[in-house]
């Protein structure tokens, strides 16, 4: 059979092909010029077909090529996958290079490698009501996590990994407990850390956008320079927490708990902060316009130099703040009674409806508006 298929390929390669592509030309040729040419003709098919069937050859090796490749990493996905089930820790560290590397070297297995390492990391730290056994001896809520909390190496590599990957890749990681981690300068956009511990944790210059954070444990935790904007956080724990040049803009923050945190000159620009506690907050030079105050508390916070103009400070709780030189010249329902108690300059800008109180506070008969800083 294979001799029939041989014999008739060189027919048609030697003769048949060649003639019908010289004929029409030979008719006009002397003998000798026409066996001149069909040679020439001969020749060219022959050239053709080579390389035709060098660059069928190519194209088989190169298919056979990628088969094996995927094929490869098919058997070395399955094995690290495999790795991070073992018990021994050095194994289960190994798996998780192993998928760091995988996902270097195939782009379109990320999305797959972050599902399995983020499983991986709920799984080894999962969030039981044991974590917090500390806490009921701590009625102030102590910042600092117990020793017993800290990241095993595995489950630390296996978060560096994630938040190695591109950022258009969403990671689950809710209802864990990832106290004392280190995610410094990593990427979780858009990630689903709801419900997590987070107490200790270190996320700054971290990217968090669009990152839901509802009911997070953040007590203590260093969010310096990280970048939350359109970050969900509702009722999210950030006392104590470090959240110097933050960015906080267009976040839901609407019952959460900010006391004690300090966040010089953070970005909580259109911040939704509804019924927020930020009693003793430290937010001096914080950028607060267009954000909701509604019913916030923000007993004892140091604004001295906050800008919160356009926000709306609708039952806010002023009692104790320190106002010096803020800017609330264009607040929304700001009353002389929310500034009774409040600590201003003369370089306060209040409304203009407000602006008298501090001109004209020494004058007999007008109404006390809380400490004036001269």
């Amino acid at each position: 059979m294979t001799l029939v298929a041989t014999v008739g390929i060189a027919f048609l390669l030697l003769q048949w092909i060649p003639h019908q592509i010289a004929d029409t030309e030979a008719r006009q040729l002397m003998p000798t010029e026409r066996l001149a040419h069909l040679n020439s003709v001969r020749g060219m098919v022959l050239q053709t077909a080579g390389g035709l069937a060098v660059l069928g050859g190519l194209i088989y090796t190169a298919r056979g090529y990628a088969l094996s490749r995927q094929g490869h990493i098919t058997e070395r996905y399955a094995s690290a996958v495999s790795q991070l089930s073992s018990e021994h820790l050095d194994a289960r560290l190994g798996g998780v290079f192993a998928l760091q590397r995988l996902a270097s070297d195939s782009s379109q297995d990320e999305t797959s490698i972050a599902q399995v390492l983020s499983s991986f990391v709920v799984r080894r730290r999962p969030f039981v009501e044991a974590s917090l056994s500390w806490h009921a001896s701590s009625p102030g809520g102590s910042s600092q996590p117990s020793q017993n909390s800290r990241l095993e190496p595995d489950v630390q590599a296996a978060l560096d990994v994630i938040g190695s990957l591109r950022k258009s890749i969403r990671v689950e990681l809710a209802d864990s407990d990832l106290s004392s981690a280190e995610m410094q300068r990593k990427s979780f956009e858009r990630a689903d850390m709801r419900r997590c511990l987070l107490r200790g944790s270190n996320l700054s210059e971290a990217n968090l956008r669009g990152a839901e954070l509802g009911g997070t444990d953040l007590r203590g935790a260093r969010l310096d320079g990280t970048d939350l904007t359109g970050a969900h956080l509702a009722e999210v724990d950030l006392r104590s927490a470090e959240i110097k040049e933050a960015v906080f803009t267009d976040c839901v923050l609407s019952s959460a708990r900010l006391g004690g945190a300090w966040g010089s000159s953070v970005s909580l620009r259109r911040t939704d902060l509804f019924s927020a506690n930020l009693d003793g907050a430290r937010l001096d030079g914080a950028d607060l316009r267009e954000a909701t105050l509604i019913s916030a508390s923000l007993s004892r916070a140091d604004l001295t130099g906050a800008d919160l103009s356009g926000a709306d400070v609708s039952g806010a709780n002023f009692s104790g703040a320190v106002l010096v030189s803020a800017n609330l010249s264009s607040t929304q329902s700001l009353t002389r009674e929310q500034l009774n108690s409040a600590v201003l300059s003369e370089l306060t800008r209040l409304p203009a409806n407000l602006a008298h109180l501090l001109s004209n506070r020494g004058t007999l008969g007008e109404p006390r508006i809380g400490i004036v800083i001269t």
